[in-house]
């Protein structure tokens, strides 16, 4: 069947590509024994089997289209072929593959303990681990529990691209069609994990980079060329794409440019970790041990190497100093200068080094480090991982607790010591005070000092605020003996803590813009407010869906016992009331009629949290209730929308929530978070049209593209579109 992940409109071209390889005499080309001789690799042929994929009322694309295809030892070769217009399957090739094998089976039996024969490195991996030859006869299923260090690290050295490149015996290192994207749609190649994983870090193509990492993630699927061991090293093969992109998101070299992957790409490893570990997610969220969570351990591994110590989260640096020496001289003797290497400042640990550093340096530059953004996808792909039941495991709810209780620690002054600072700023009116025929930069384009302009940091706590959209968790339950109904154990609520803290921040967040609108008022400028309105829409969005959340798993007439009854006329608790609250309608309506007026997107936020709440309010179907949830929050929405003091992009937002709340994706689309959250149109579209894991993942996570959810993976939206849904029968 054709994956949902690659459903599009029908305005593009979907087609999908199968990679052959064999022998020219028509044998699978995997079935070397050794070594062959350069003459009969030349007899191994290619095949490219197209079939374009036409949805119902879809156009048919054909004409030209390039063909890439990369050899091992380097060779790079490209054809024109062409689409077949009329949708038809085609057959490219054959095409003659002139390179040697990667691997052959001899390596791979030594390197699953098949045989004794000592493994070389072929295929770039290196020699024998210790304890490599202990597999059983035959390739048994061998658990790499033991075979990993407690960082997931291989105990033999080996890295994960070294292990998957001996699972290639063929010369074929990887196929790309229509590498320069001129075809507008999907183009899915089902080729062997090793291809993928050599795509990964050889390819220096983005583009390239992530449709492997896509296409890893969507694993198992049924390819040619599968080997008949199930371990290399005592890894099992089927843990290897995930420990290719466990490798890119911690940093790994990758060989097209002998240096990590930028962090645009790792963060789109730590979303297609979150894929895989969906795919192969166990039964229940309590299963622990073994590699049934293997894919949350690599993305929790990452978060604990880069910004844990000693158990407590640390901030995350959004610039560093960089120190540039330059080196006199030349073969001429002339005064002309070449480049000399550049420093870190925060590489340098001692005191004096680093002062060093600074005295002797000509050039001193700010760089962005931009490792918060795979941070940022690293916290947001935690929240997306949930078990087979739909549930969220218990170690997520924590660590997000943990990074909300962490605060705003991200918001560092300045990178120096005080009395580096000074040193700094005394270099620096010395270098601008004299006349440098080279035109030397000292700090920023214009030698202007951008040391301390601070960092607007709170895009990180907007970004964990809003992944709590994604968990789902339901408090603990038993079954009583003498009645046998269900009954909710005295136990808080699993996700009570994170409603706790997700109130915690809109409050000072709130209480902050009413004192920055306070301080306008006096100087009437108005200036720079748009970039602190993250955290109120996210936190109103975080916190209308948690309590939905908490509301639709804590049904009083289903989870109660005859001792936990409240008497008729007794009150409740205040600190119950000040959590519960935040499920009613009123409580958003105050923040947006509030005055002085709040920003635009925390109102936004607001009113489509009063949408979602009037819905879910008619969720029971068999509630004799008169269903006007829906269009009580459409008069609302239209009150607000007519009003003079509304703004016209508020207007538009609201129009647009009608829109949503009538077609069912008020809940799951987060329309006011997914634009608030992010400083970038791109990255705001992509988040609001794909959903939180990107495009190549469909279903229950929030696309406005797929929406499919259910009671059992998303039941705050379930139960608003419910409430919806009777609501048009009213209309």
């Amino acid at each position: 069947a054709f994956p949902n992940s690659y459903v599009r409109s029908a305005s593009g071209l979907y087609m999908r590509v199968g990679v052959h390889v064999e022998s020219a005499d028509g044998s699978d080309g995997t079935s070397q024994s050794s070594a062959p001789s350069a003459a009969a690799v030349k007899g191994i042929h290619l095949h490219v089997v197209v079939e374009p994929v036409i949805p119902e009322g879809g156009s048919a694309f054909g004409g030209p289209v390039t063909v890439r295809v990369i050899e091992n030892e380097g060779q790079c070769r490209e054809f024109i072929k062409t689409i077949p217009g009329d949708g038809s399957r085609a057959e490219w090739g054959p095409i003659f593959l002139h390179a040697r094998s990667v691997s052959t089976a001899k390596q791979q039996q030594a390197a699953s303990g098949i045989s004794d024969a000592p493994t070389s490195g072929a295929a770039g991996g290196g020699s024998t681990a210790p304890g490599g030859a202990t597999g059983v006869a035959g390739g048994g299923n061998i658990s790499s529990g033991t075979t990993f260090t407690s960082d997931l690290l291989h105990k033999g050295g080996f890295q994960a691209l070294e292990l998957i490149r001996l699972t290639n015996t063929t010369p074929l290192l990887w196929v790309r069609v229509d590498p320069h994207g001129l075809y507008n749609g999907r183009l899915n190649i089902f080729q062997q994990d090793a291809c993928l994983a050599e795509q990964l870090f050889h390819d220096g193509d983005a583009s390239g980079q992530v449709e492997a990492m896509r296409a890893l993630a969507e694993r198992p699927l049924r390819i040619q060329g599968t080997p008949k061991i199930t371990n290399v090293h005592d890894v099992p093969i089927s843990e290897l794409p995930i420990r290719v992109l466990g490798d890119c998101l911690r940093g790994s070299v990758a060989l097209h440019c002998d240096l990590p992957h930028n962090p645009a790409i790792r963060a789109q490893a730590a979303l297609a970790i979150a894929q895989w570990q969906n795919n192969k997610a166990p039964e229940s969220r309590d299963v622990v041990g073994g590699s049934a969570w293997l894919g949350l351990d690599l993305l929790m591994q990452y978060f604990k190497e880069r910004y844990y110590n000693n158990g407590a989260v640390l901030p995350a640096n959004f610039r560093r100093l960089v120190l540039h020496k330059n080196i006199a001289g030349g073969t001429s003797g002339s005064d002309s200068t070449s480049d000399g290497g550049y420093q870190y400042l925060d590489a340098l640990t001692e005191k004096d080094e680093r002062k060093n550093a600074i005295e002797f340096a000509d050039e001193i530059e700010i760089e962005e480090d931009e490792e918060y953004r795979v941070r940022s996808a690293c916290v947001t792909a935690i929240a997306s991982v949930r078990a087979q039941d739909g549930m969220t495991p218990p170690s997520v709810l924590k660590f997000l607790e943990e990074v909300l209780l962490s605060g705003d620690k991200a918001a560092v002054g300045s990178l120096l010591l005080p009395h580096e600072e000074e040193l700094l700023k005394k270099k620096q009116d010395k270098l601008l005070d004299e006349e440098y025929p080279h035109k030397k930069r000292i700090i920023g384009p214009n030698d202007d000092d951008v040391s301390n302009l601070p960092y607007v940091s709170f895009s990180l706590v907007a970004e964990a605020l809003l992944a709590l959209c994604h968990v789902n968790a339901r408090p603990q339950y038993d079954f009583d003996p003498a009645t046998g109904r269900p009954f909710q154990l005295k136990t808080e609520h699993p996700i009570t803590p994170l409603l706790e803290s997700c109130r915690g921040w809109l409050e000072w967040d709130l209480e902050r813009e009413r004192m920055r609108a306070k301080s306008e008022r006096a100087d009437l400028t108005g200036i720079g407010g748009a970039c602190h309105a993250s955290i109120a829409p996210c936190a109103i969005t975080a916190l209308c869906h948690l309590a939905l959340l908490k509301q639709c798993t804590t049904a009083s007439d289903i989870f109660s016992t005859p001792s936990d009854k409240v008497a008729p006329g007794t009150k409740r608790k205040p600190e119950s009331i000040e959590v519960d609250d935040c499920a009613t309608a009123q409580y958003y309506v105050d923040i947006f009629d509030s005055q002085p007026s709040r920003a635009d997107a925390a109102r936004a936020a607001a009113a489509q949290a009063v949408v979602c709440i009037c819905c879910a309010t008619d969720r029971d179907m068999d509630s004799e209730k008169e269903p006007l949830g829906l269009l009580l929050s459409l008069e609302f929405l239209l009150q607000r929308i007519l009003e003079p003091s509304t703004s016209p992009g508020l207007r538009i937002t609201l129009a647009s929530l009608m829109m949503d709340a009538c077609s069912g994706k008020i809940c799951s689309l987060q329309r006011v978070g997914s634009f608030a959250v992010q400083s970038t149109f791109c990255a705001s579209g992509s988040r609001y049209l794909n959903g939180p894991l990107g495009p190549s993942c469909g279903g229950d996570n929030g696309s406005a593209l797929l929406l499919a959810v259910n009671e059992s993976t998303y039941l705050a939206a379930d139960a608003v579109n419910t409430g919806a849904r009777r609501g048009f029968r009213i209309l």
